[in-house]
Parts: C-alpha cells; structure tokens; sequence
C-alpha cells in the first residue's frame, strides 16, 4: 500500500511539474495574451510594408493599443507605405500606415479621357487599374495605362460602398480587390485620368478628335507630335475601354 501511495504521489508531483512548465512556457501566453505583430527590422518613413518585415509577438490585453494589427488583419496594411519611422520590435498600428504616394517619372503625367470619347468600359473600373484603349470596334489598338482616377460627373472619385455597412471600399484591401466583387459603386463614372506620356496621349486625342485638336496639345518643350495616318483616318471615333486583369 504504501508503494502505491508513493507512485501516486510520485505521479502527481509529474503531472504538477508538467503543468507548471505548460503554463509557463505556453498557456500563460495563450490563454492571457494577444498575438499583434512588431517590427522585426528598422522601417523607415515611406517603406512598402511587407509581411517578412513583422513578428508575432504575444502582448497584455491592457497594453494593447488602439488599431493594433493583429497577424490575421495585415491585408489591412498589405501594399501600404510606412507613414512614419516604425523602431524594431514597436507593436505596429494601422495609425502606422498609409496608402502609397504615387511616383509619377519625369516624362508621365495624368491625362483625361473624356466621358463622351468612352463608348464602351467596365462600371467596375477603379483607382488603380491597368485598361488597354482600342477604337469602339476594337481594330485599332492605343495602348496600355494604368488609371489614376475615376471621377463622376462632379469631378468626386467614383470607389465601391459595401453593402453591409456603407463603408467605403478600400483598394489595398486585398480581400475585396476582385473585379467580381465591386457591386456597388458610390457614384456613375463620366471619365478617367490615366498616367502616361504627351506623345502617347496625342495618339489618343488625335484618334478621337482629329488631328487639328491634337496639334494643340503639344505644350511641352521638345516633345513629338503623334503623326499616324492610321489615326487620321480614324479621327471622331469613340473608345473601348478594356480592364486588363481576370475575375478572382
């Protein structure tokens, strides 16, 4: 009896051991803290936040700061730029980030395309996007841009509303970037801005308005004037607008 006895206590001091060095090493961090996500390097203002550059470290509820971004919540972040000096190891904080400032290179700048020289595009187009131009009939090819803008008649950005709350729809936000999901946009589009050069724009507006309003547009020292038979032909057409991507 008394063997048993001390395999039985021999057994609960095991298992009282055990359950001390699970809690320490384990269940006090599981069961009593948060998993945010720090700096695992130096990030310096202006930065493309990534995820390699973040941790997961395990924090007091009570020391958790406001927007603090948990490993389940970097699409928040995802594609954004630090808007500030971020330490190594600081808890980071949606407060943290910003949406990336557009580099525009020295021979590109935004450019409109008319709300009435659209025949035909996509109500999904957004901020953002990559468009390929074709004539309406889609025999003449103008080029490749990425959108700048997307603007309603009142010159306000055209963006998706979510249905559920109204809240506006965010570009970076990786989860709802498929082209399927954008249902329901805060306004109609009248006409885009889209990052590109004088001389490819001149291809653009000689096509649609003849050659005589594309001549106007050459301000620029030193640059080319579009001169393209294929567009004079051409001129007066309107513009298929085709949205470079596929559905998600």
């Amino acid at each position: 009896m008394r063997k048993i006895k001390n395999v039985v206590g021999a057994l609960l001091i095991l298992v009282s051991v055990g359950s001390l060095v699970f809690w320490e090493s384990y269940g006090r961090n599981e069961f009593t803290t948060r998993k945010v996500l720090a700096a695992g390097e130096t990030i310096a203002e202006g930065s493309l936040l990534k995820r390699e550059m973040f941790s997961e470290v395990n924090v007091l509820p009570e020391n958790v700061v406001e927007g603090v971004i948990g490993p389940e919540d970097f699409h928040k972040i995802e594609g954004q730029e630090a808007a500030q000096f971020i330490q190594k190891n600081q808890v980071m904080s949606e407060s943290f980030a910003r949406a990336p400032g557009k580099k525009i290179s020295e021979n590109h700048a935004p450019y409109v395309i008319k709300g009435h020289w659209i025949d035909s595009r996509s109500s999904s187009l957004r901020r953002g996007d990559v468009i390929r131009i074709f004539s309406r009939d889609g025999g003449v090819f103008l080029g490749e841009f990425e959108i700048l803008f997307v603007k309603d008649a009142d010159e306000k950005e055209v963006t998706d509303a979510r249905v559920d709350d109204g809240l506006p729809y965010n570009p970076l936000d990786r989860r709802n970037s498929a082209i399927a999901d954008r249902t329901n946009s805060n306004g109609v589009i009248d006409h885009l801005e889209i990052l590109t050069s004088l001389r490819e724009y001149q291809k653009i507006l000689q096509f649609v308005e003849g050659a005589e309003n594309a001549d106007s547009a050459e301000t620029a020292e030193g640059a080319e004037s579009a001169d393209s038979a294929d567009s004079a032909e051409n001129a007066g057409q309107t513009l298929l607008i085709v949205q470079k991507g596929e559905i998600e």
